[in-house]
């Protein structure tokens, strides 16, 4: 039973959880096991699959809903080369020129999709993690730019994508319903760097060591202030970076998200037994 706060667009721990399980299943390399996993298990009549040229994403849908999952299969060294991070022009400022490129790969596809499927004006959830958060971003950007309504966007571990202007606007239009997930030292929500014209979007929601989550920005203020000196330089970072934040590479693993997400909805809801965990979920 997929259970799902569909007809809210404020935060969710309960919509965090299930979106960060799309993300994950999108890294299953076998498709058939996703759609099984879908169709039987979640309970969604729809489900297309997307795949060319290192970019993989997926489309599910029923009656209410549409979810769509993007995985960024390139490796961290090859969309932080000097070509692949360079900002190029936009209609709402300048982007990431790896993401957009690789998201231009199954744009076509993915719109014929939601066409498709949205045959019941269902509302629509996107999310991804790390390339496949910034994945995510640009396409809530693209979609609301064509007056579609989103829901909600939940990334994890997503890199920045945009320059101040392309921020501006995309904060402009969804700001409350875009929420990104930051793990601790995550490496790389990070990069690209503010020094190469790269601003954050969406609003943040971050889990210290401990797991804990903060909804407050003064806490990622104070977190930024104590880390932005580590991201001086464009290629060489990764390694300052791992030298001076000893867990940020483990801390950007995918699982270390859902897990926190539980203990604090856990905590949150009061849940007692392992009965009713389960049924909260």
């Amino acid at each position: 039973m997929f259970e799902f706060d569909n007809n809210t667009t404020r935060f969710s721990l309960r919509n965090a959880f299930r979106l960060a399980e799309a993300s994950e299943s999108v890294y299953n390399p076998s498709w058939d096991e996703v759609e099984k996993k879908v169709t039987q298990e979640w309970g969604f009549a729809n489900f297309t699959p997307f795949e060319k040229d290192d970019t993989e994403a997926f489309i599910c849908g029923n009656d209410a809903m549409l979810i769509l999952a993007f995985r960024g299969t390139q490796t961290l060294e090859d969309w932080q080369t000097d070509f692949k991070v360079q900002l190029v022009e936009s209609s709402v400022g300048r982007v990431h020129k790896g993401f957009t490129e690789s998201l231009d790969n199954i744009w076509e596809e993915i719109k014929q999709s939601i066409s498709q499927f949205r045959d019941k004006n269902q509302k629509i959830w996107i999310t991804g993690h790390s390339p496949g958060g910034a994945l995510a971003a640009l396409a809530v950007d693209r979609l609301t730019e064509d007056d579609e309504d989103i829901s909600g966007l939940y990334t994890f571990g997503q890199p920045r994508v945009g320059d101040k202007d392309f921020a501006g606007n995309f904060n402009w239009k969804i700001k409350s319903r875009a929420f990104r997930f930051v793990n601790d030292e995550d490496i790389v929500t990070r990069v690209p760097p503010r020094l190469l014209g790269y601003e954050e979007t969406g609003t943040v929601r971050f889990f210290d060591t401990h797991g804990v989550l903060y909804k407050d920005n003064i806490f990622w203020k104070k977190w930024l202030s104590l880390s932005e000196s580590a991201t001086v330089r464009s290629l060489d970072r990764f390694q300052e970076l791992k030298s001076r934040y000893p867990n940020c590479t483990e801390d950007h693993s995918l699982a270390r998200y859902p897990a926190n997400i539980r203990k604090n909805y856990v905590k949150e809801t009061g849940v007692k037994t392992f009965k009713d965990y389960l049924q909260a979920m």
